[in-house]
């Protein structure tokens, strides 16, 4: 990339039971991009532990990380929204906590927002592993620009891992709310109706770390209570229809009461193509 290639900010947050490990490998993946960061926001939401910010401190020699702490645990839209408030630069992308960033991740990011100067919100392909990068071969795919809007009605359009927007944009709409497990939706879904435009390149970029335990969190009756919820408002707000409500609960919450070995299985075969 040339000398005048745009600064950006990397956003993250973490919490207590975030995996020292993994953080590890998460800000590695970030320092061994072909692109570099101008800085690295990471929120702590509520108090770590020492593991955790040994991590942070290890890596600080390589990037330019800007850590900050909330007083107590508020949740990941609270923790994301305080970050964008610290972020220097308009261009923001999103790196988890435990996510592995592909190495040509920023740059074909920078490239596709250098070229296509009206997309708001861009994000990419993913692909699920549990132990290393490769071990599962399931790609979570969406949609290019055309029928983002289609698909949002019925899952998520961007996947938040991958996702990288221009803060102006979401500060505009209001930034991230509270729904519980659902902040990202949300915001896109709202994002969208207030004329924001996004699209997808279509090709992996992200590492998304999946194991058994997170198809278990996944389900039970607290997740599926959080989906009625979280649709509810989906249509009270009219990003959805009534039609579209209706299908989406029916869908989900059959889903997610289903037992968590058998939910995995349909998850993996099935259903990662519609939620």
């Amino acid at each position: 990339m040339s000398d005048d290639t745009p600064k950006f900010s990397v956003l993250m947050a973490i919490y207590i039971k975030d995996s020292p490990l993994f953080l590890s490998e998460a800000l590695q993946s970030i320092y061994k991009n072909t692109v570099a960061p101008d800085e690295v926001i990471i929120i702590r939401d509520g108090k770590v532990t020492s593991e955790l910010n040994s991590v942070i401190d290890s890596w600080r020699r390589y990037l330019n990380i800007k850590d900050f702490t909330l007083e107590k645990n508020m949740g990941l839209g609270a923790a994301l929204n305080f970050g964008l408030n610290q972020c220097m630069h308009d261009l923001v992308i999103r790196a988890d906590s435990d996510d592995i960033n592909r190495t040509n991740r920023f740059e074909c990011i920078l490239d596709f927002m250098t070229k296509n100067g009206d997309v708001h919100i861009l994000s990419s392909w993913v692909e699920e592993f549990e132990f290393n990068p490769g071990d599962k071969g399931i790609i979570k795919k969406v949609p290019s620009r055309n029928s983002i809007l289609k698909y949002s009605k019925n899952r998520s359009p961007f996947n938040h891992p991958a996702v990288a927007f221009k803060k102006c944009e979401i500060m505009r709409v209001g930034g991230y709310g509270n729904e519980y497990l659902y902040e990202d939706y949300a915001l896109w879904l709202k994002s969208l109706a207030n004329g924001c435009n996004g699209d997808n390149i279509q090709q992996v970029l992200v590492d998304m770390r999946f194991s058994k335990e997170t198809a278990k969190r996944r389900g039970g009756i607290k997740y599926a209570i959080s989906e009625i919820k979280a649709q509810y408002h989906f249509y009270r707000a009219n990003y959805i229809s009534y039609q579209d409500f209706i299908i989406n609960i029916i869908t989900r919450i059959f889903v997610r009461l289903l037992p968590t070995s058998f939910r995995g299985y349909i998850y993996k075969k099935v259903i990662r193509r519609f939620l």
